[in-house]
């Protein structure tokens, strides 16, 4: 197989990726259906069938993560990517005309989830083979960090639009999202395969290559981390909307002004992210990156509990702070995996590790979802007991390997 350095449509068409993946992530990140969907749902399935739905759809997330995993590394990054827009397009119809029918709004949920695991591992590992390709592997983090960032600010204006929209019809924000779908799925179409010698084994056999990586207690570590940290960075999220409803003295089915308050809070979260995405490969060589990504699962456990405990908008800057996490880790934990895995299973090993992460995650929705009632400060109190117990079990071990093992790097 050629080297870009001997083929220059190839080289051209690598570089092609590198400037299409910053408009892919544009895309990806723009999100106006995040402003109301819980919204959404609340108003018509009460706060537990909220809490269902977003149970059902992490649960959904964990029956397809491995296999679109397993499909990126075996079928290619490109193909993976694809099906992310298709399987979205499909999610936001659903939304449109489903309304209170709850099979077509779970139907919706398991195409989100199809989506969303395609996406999963793919997309860094499309953007750090690229590089790989064109013998440019080291700029990854630092260039990761750049286009996390302009996703997130997207995601910024995205959020605030869905909320203001919502203000005529909820059903506009899903409208919008399926516009951007389309737009997603076009870029897609763009991209060209990097080129590549070892394909991934049959799933089972490429399940276990994965998993040996975890002799490395360093790796193990990160991979621990990556399933605690899909549970905090979604505490003081999934019930976000909820509690923003009451703090503002209104009800699920008087929403009144909610909607444009909610996407103004996540577009300000977005940004915040979007400087913490920016700041990620800076703050892991500053600190260390296990002290960073402890630090960071801490200031989400902090949020989680003071949202529990108070109900009111003088909290809306530490809210705010909730993206942190979210933006920065999955940057740290792909610049400590890709360079160590090999270029067949990196896609793979990132997709068990959502998994396990989706898979704690959605159990432990499901398990609050019981006799909620439309309690939302309890349910979030009972999600800050979980969210100290990750805390400290990451940090114990974090100790524990550094002393054993040296830092994670």
């Amino acid at each position: 197989m050629a080297s870009p350095a001997e083929d220059p449509q190839l080289r051209s068409r690598l570089e092609r990726n590198l400037r299409l993946i910053t408009w892919h992530e544009l895309l990806v990140g723009t999100t106006p259906w995040l402003a109301v969907f819980v919204l959404f749902t609340r108003a018509r399935f009460d706060l537990e069938g909220a809490i269902q739905l977003s149970g059902i759809y992490y649960l959904a997330v964990v029956a397809f993560e491995v296999p679109s995993g397993w499909a990126s590394d075996r079928l290619g990054r490109v193909l993976t990517l694809r099906l992310v827009g298709a399987a979205w397009i499909g999610a936001f119809a659903c939304w449109l005309i489903g309304d209170d029918n709850f099979t077509v709004i779970v139907a919706g949920q398991v195409l989100l989830a199809i989506g969303f695991a395609a996406l999963s591992g793919t997309d860094v590992t499309f953007h750090f083979d690229t590089l790989e390709a064109l013998g440019r592997s080291e700029e990854y983090a630092e260039r990761q960090s750049w286009v996390a960032s302009r996703g997130l600010v997207a995601r910024a204006v995205g959020v605030l639009a869905g909320g203001a929209l919502a203000l005529i019809d909820l059903r506009l924000a899903f409208a919008a999202s399926l516009v951007l779908a389309v737009g997603q799925l076009a870029v897609a179409l763009r991209f060209s395969e990097p080129p590549h010698t070892n394909r991934a084994d049959d799933i089972v056999h490429q399940v276990g290559a994965c998993l040996s990586y975890l002799r490395a207690a360093p790796l193990a570590w990160v991979f621990g981390y990556g399933v605690a940290m899909v549970v905090l960075e979604h505490v003081a999220f999934t019930l976000f909307q909820p509690w923003l409803t009451e703090t503002l003295g209104q009800t699920a089915d008087t929403l009144g002004s909610t909607p444009l308050y909610s996407g103004a809070v996540l577009a300000i979260m977005a940004l915040i992210g979007a400087g913490f995405a920016r700041s990620a490969a800076t703050m892991g060589a500053r600190f260390g990156v296990a002290p960073t990504l402890v630090g960071l699962g801490l200031l989400s456990a902090a949020i989680v509990t003071a949202m529990a405990a108070w109900q009111h908008l003088a909290l809306l800057p530490l809210v705010a702070l909730r993206s942190a996490q979210g933006a920065a880790a999955p940057i740290l934990i792909s610049a400590v995996v890709a360079p160590q895995v090999a270029r067949q299973h990196r896609a793979t090993l990132l997709s068990l590790n959502s998994l396990a992460g989706r898979m704690l995650w959605g159990s432990v929705l499901l398990v609050v979802s019981v006799d909620a009632a439309d309690d939302v400060s309890g349910t979030l109190a009972r999600l800050a007991v979980v969210s100290w117990a990750l805390v400290v079990a990451t940090a114990v071990s974090a100790q524990w390997v550094e002393r054993r093992h040296g830092a994670v790097a």
